[in-house]
């Protein structure tokens, strides 16, 4: 979940932010269908302390049916907690290592949620989630490192390097990007608690990830419990094209993705998701 947005005057030492993935913009419901997280950050001098509550929802393309031969991407609901420590080296560059825990299955919500908001909002059939992935409670810990570099007043290289190490999920991410517009250069949901002018900037890069495992398709490291499982491509990449708007205390961004497949027997080739943030810095 995904952006990047920079300023220029440390005065903020506060955030909130509310940050949603969907593919309906894209007149599509499948794969990963939708995600939303709420954050709560805090710097104390070259440290910052975040806070971030989110759930995941994923299905396959057929969605009404209840033949699993016909199910090309497992149901499955990811709801988690996560505590993340990020120490800044400078205005440009920061690493961070954080803890997870969450819950996959009928305590995640995600069935419930979607239904709800299938039959409330969308005046569609409830999904059946035949063959969900099973509840299971999962523990992990991740890490980044974070760097930008000024190729111009105006154009900016920015980088991140992402790895993560749970029971639910076990990944390697290189995110490289350029940058446009005036704001400082730390990479991808990473705030600098800066107060600013107005400012505007477009975003283009690339996502390159290595995942040996995936609950969400293969199920447990550890058993059998999953009543359907798919092959996991451990290999993916995703093109990235972003806009955001950063006035004094408030900020929006859209980041487009492009992602290739999660696994070997997806229909389409591509999935296309669009992530919104709405961050409030005090």
């Amino acid at each position: 979940m995904c952006f990047v947005f920079f300023t220029l005057k440390t005065h903020s030492q506060s955030y909130i932010e509310l940050s949603v993935d969907n593919d309906l913009y894209f007149l599509t419901d499948q794969y990963y269908s939708s995600g939303i997280a709420i954050s709560y950050g805090k710097k104390n001098e070259k440290k910052a302390n975040h806070w971030r509550i989110g759930q995941e929802i994923y299905h396959p393309s057929q969605r009404y049916t209840n033949d699993l031969s016909k199910i090309d991407y497992p149901y499955n609901g990811w709801l988690y907690v996560q505590n993340e420590k990020e120490y800044f080296l400078g205005v440009n560059t920061s690493y961070s290592w954080g803890i997870e825990i969450g819950i996959t299955g009928e305590a995640s919500l995600a069935r419930t949620f979607q239904n709800f908001y299938h039959r409330t909002f969308l005046s569609l059939p409830e999904l059946t989630w035949s063959g969900a992935q099973p509840q299971r409670f999962h523990f992990g810990v991740f890490g980044q490192i974070n760097k930008g570099i000024s190729i111009s007043d105006n154009i900016h290289l920015t980088s991140q390097l992402y790895s993560k190490l749970s029971s639910y999920r076990i990944q390697a991410i290189g995110r490289i990007g350029i940058l446009i517009g005036l704001t400082q250069k730390l990479p991808f949901q990473k705030p600098s608690f800066n107060n600013t002018e107005l400012s505007r900037g477009v975003y283009i890069g690339t996502r390159q990830e290595y995942r040996p495992h995936d609950f969400a398709l293969s199920g447990s490291l550890f058993d059998n419990s999953s009543v359907h499982t798919v092959p996991n491509l451990k290999y993916r990449n995703s093109f990235e094209f972003g806009l955001f708007y950063q006035s004094k205390k408030w900020m929006i961004l859209m980041l487009y993705q492009s992602m290739s497949k999660d696994t070997p027997g997806q229909i389409h080739k591509r999935h296309k998701v669009l992530n919104i943030t709405i961050r409030k810095q005090f």
